[in-house]
């Protein structure tokens, strides 16, 4: 084997096992993320909706955001003096399937206060949370669920498909430079 063709078999070698390393390394941990909401049809200066205080709601309430394995902890609290639910519309049916959909009623049915309910994203893509209970057609607002990252998912894309592009550039270049070495005629024999 050449001197050349080493050293192109040692780049190729170098990137791939680079970009397996990069490919394999441990996912980023999940996280734990918490909201505090507050929602109502009281109306007036207090408005309709949600909200993450209880001084104006609005409707569409605020964005909420997890990434796909994170914890999401959500606080519900009413500011009217009616029983609401707040739940993830997974399959945009503006009906809270129960089984499918994590949320909760609220207030507490026998303290009237707040309720913390927890669940873990698992599926990414931007959903609407809203509100199931009679009237309550206002109360929504959209929730964002990012993919988990690493290599092939995530915030990542663009610095993966760079990195391949400038490693692919330069083991061309590399095998360019040797392969027109290699061709360089060798010097005309001498003259006695």
């Amino acid at each position: 084997m050449t001197h050349a063709l080493k050293t192109i078999v040692l780049v190729v070698s170098l990137a791939f096992v680079l970009l397996a390393a990069a490919a394999f390394a441990p996912p980023v941990a999940a996280a734990s993320v918490s909201y505090t909401l507050f929602g109502g049809r009281s109306g007036g200066a207090v408005g309709n909706g949600w909200s993450f205080n209880n001084t104006r709601l609005s409707s569409p309430g605020p964005t909420l955001t997890a990434t796909v394995g994170d914890t999401v902890t959500i606080t519900v609290n009413r500011t009217d003096n009616r029983f609401h639910s707040w739940y993830l519309d997974y399959n945009a049916t503006g009906a809270w399937e129960q089984a499918d959909e994590p949320g909760a009623d609220f207030p507490n049915a026998t303290t009237l206060q707040a309720v913390t309910f927890s669940f873990v994203a698992d599926r990414n893509g931007t959903f609407q949370y809203r509100s199931d209970g009679g009237g309550d057609g206002v109360m929504f607002g959209n929730f964002t669920i990012a993919p988990a990252g690493g290599l092939f998912g995530g915030d990542n894309t663009v610095l993966v498909i760079a990195g391949s592009v400038v490693i692919i550039v330069a083991v061309l270049a590399f095998a360019a430079f040797f392969w027109r070495r290699m061709k360089t005629p060798p010097p005309p024999p001498k003259k006695e």
